[in-house]
C-alpha cells in the first residue's frame, strides 16, 4: 500500500500542518482524529489495516488529518482564543487540505468526512458546515453538542459548531446544497456511548429539513470502543461502495442518496 507524509504549511494556524495519505486513488476520505488525537492515530489503532483491502483496489485514498484539540475546544486559554483557534483550524482544512486533495487527482469529487468518537462531532461539521466541498459523511459514536468542551458557553460559537443545535434551523441555501449529500451517524447501545440522544436529536432535524440523513444504531453489547468502529467502517465503506461505485472523482447525488437510505430501511 502506498502510504506518504505530507506537511502543508497553514498561514491560519501560522504552522506547518501534517497528515498521512494511503492509497494512490478511490473515493478522497478525510479522517479526523479522536478527542486530542493526532493524524497518525488511525493507522496505530489497526484502522489502516482493517480498510486495507478498499485502499488497496483503489475504492478508496484516504487523508488522516492532525486535529489540535488541545488548542481549541479542549485547551484552558481564554475562551476567545480558543474559539479563534477553531476558526483557523477551519479555514486550515477548507483553504489548504481541500485544494491538495482535489488536485490530487479528484477534481469535481466530492469529500468524504469520517470519524470515531470526537473524530466524528468533526465529521458531522465539516459535512454540515461545507456540503459544497463534502458529500458524505461516516460519524461513529460521535457528541454533536459541543456545550460539554465551551464551558457551556450558549454564544453564536458554541451554536454554530453544535450539530445537534444548528440542525433544528439550517438556512435555506445551505439545505440546498445538502440535498445531494448524506451524513451516516453510527453508534452502538453499549457501555461507554453516552451521546446517542444527540444523536437522535441531529437525525430527526435532519430529516424534518429534508436534509438526507442515515441513523443505524447498533446492539446494546456494542461499545464505544476501537474493534467496533473497525466492523463499523467496513460495514458501511462496503455498502456505500456497492451503491455508489466508488472512484477518484465520485461526487454524491440526491438520487443515491435516497437509494443508500431506503437500502439501509429494507435491510
Amino acid at each position: 500500500m502506498n502510504r506518504e507524509y505530507v506537511k502543508i504549511f497553514s498561514k491560519h494556524l501560522g504552522q506547518e500542518f501534517e497528515m498521512l495519505v494511503y492509497g494512490t486513488g478511490g473515493k478522497p476520505i478525510m479522517v479526523f482524529p479522536s478527542q486530542e488525537g493526532r493524524f497518525f492515530d488511525y493507522e496505530n489503532f489497526g484502522m489502516i489495516d482493517t480498510i486495507a483491502p478498499f485502499i488497496e483496489t483503489q475504492k478508496i485514498q484516504v487523508y488522516c488529518v492532525d486535529g489540535i484539540d488541545h488548542e481549541t475546544w479542549f485547551s484552558k486559554a481564554p475562551y476567545s482564543e480558543r474559539i479563534s483557534r477553531v476558526y483557523d483550524y477551519e479555514k486550515t482544512i477548507i483553504n489548504d487540505v481541500v485544494p491538495y486533495i482535489l488536485g490530487e487527482g479528484h477534481y469535481g469529487a466530492g469529500i468524504m468526512t469520517h470519524g470515531c468518537s470526537f473524530g466524528a462531532f468533526h465529521a458531522a461539521n465539516f459535512l454540515l458546515r461545507h456540503p459544497d466541498v463534502f458529500d458524505l459523511g461516516l460519524a461513529l459514536s460521535g457528541c454533536y453538542d459541543i456545550g460539554f468542551a465551551a464551558n457551556n458557553f450558549d454564544d453564536f460559537d458554541a451554536f454554530s459548531f453544535s450539530p445537534a443545535r444548528y440542525s433544528s434551523s439550517i438556512p435555506a441555501d445551505l439545505r440546498d446544497k445538502l440535498n445531494s449529500d448524506l451524513l451516516v451517524l453510527c453508534s452502538g447501545q453499549g457501555p461507554w456511548e453516552e451521546w446517542n440522544e444527540e444523536a437522535k436529536t441531529v437525525a430527526a432535524n435532519l430529516k424534518a429539513a429534508g436534509v438526507p440523513v442515515l441513523l443505524d444504531l447498533w446492539g446494546y453489547d456494542v461499545s464505544h470502543d476501537w474493534p467496533w468502529w473497525k466492523k463499523m467502517v467496513v460495514y458501511f465503506l462496503d455498502r456505500l461502495d456497492v451503491i455508489c461505485g466508488f472512484h477518484s472523482m465520485h461526487r454524491l447525488t440526491s438520487e443515491k442518496s435516497t437509494e443508500i437510505i431506503n437500502s439501509f430501511s429494507a435491510k
